[in-house]
């Protein structure tokens, strides 16, 4: 790793809390979503999308750690989740099931695009142990970004040939 004089650690390790409280965000909306998915088919999908999600976490974590982050053992999570299921009703309204999955498409997507922007940041760091822990993230979320997007195509399909009603309205 670098020196320290060339690390702005505390700017590093605030991006990471945001990165750590967004991939809680990002779990709770998919155990919300396993519980109700746009379809029935992509429930599997979500519960695995939860779990990596949760285990990004503590990677997450343990990087920021590296960088002066300290990690608390609050509430957090649970009030994640909640305000997640508060945010997912509230987008809902209105919502279509497409449009549903398009926002998690787009959320996975900025993930993936963002860790590979850190992934660089640490390389050129020299950190080659975060940059790889990092990348290890990044592969399950492109795995789960691809898997939507093929949820996605078959919605598309079904409803332009006008099989189900995927598209329509999403209840709360």
């Amino acid at each position: 790793m670098a020196t320290a004089s060339t690390i702005d650690r505390a700017w590093i390790s605030s991006e990471l809390v945001k990165q750590i409280d967004s991939e809680r965000s990002l779990s709770a909306d998919a155990k919300a979503r396993a519980e109700s998915p746009p379809t029935a088919a992509l429930s599997v999908l979500y519960h695995e999308i939860a779990a990596a999600d949760d285990r990004h976490v503590g990677i997450l974590e343990k990087i920021a750690t590296r960088y002066g982050h300290t990690p608390s053992r609050s509430e957090a999570g649970g009030v994640a989740e909640t305000l997640s299921r508060l945010k997912d009703r509230v987008t809902g309204i209105g919502s279509t099931n497409m449009d549903v999955l398009v926002q998690d498409l787009a959320a996975k997507a900025n993930a993936v695009n963002l860790r590979t922007a850190w992934i660089h940041a640490f390389e050129s760091l020299g950190d080659a142990e975060s940059a790889r822990e990092l990348s290890s993230i990044v592969d399950e979320d492109r795995a789960h970004r691809d898997a939507l997007l093929e949820g996605l195509k078959r919605m598309v399909e079904q409803t332009a040939r006008g099989e189900g009603a995927q598209g329509d309205a999403k209840s709360s």
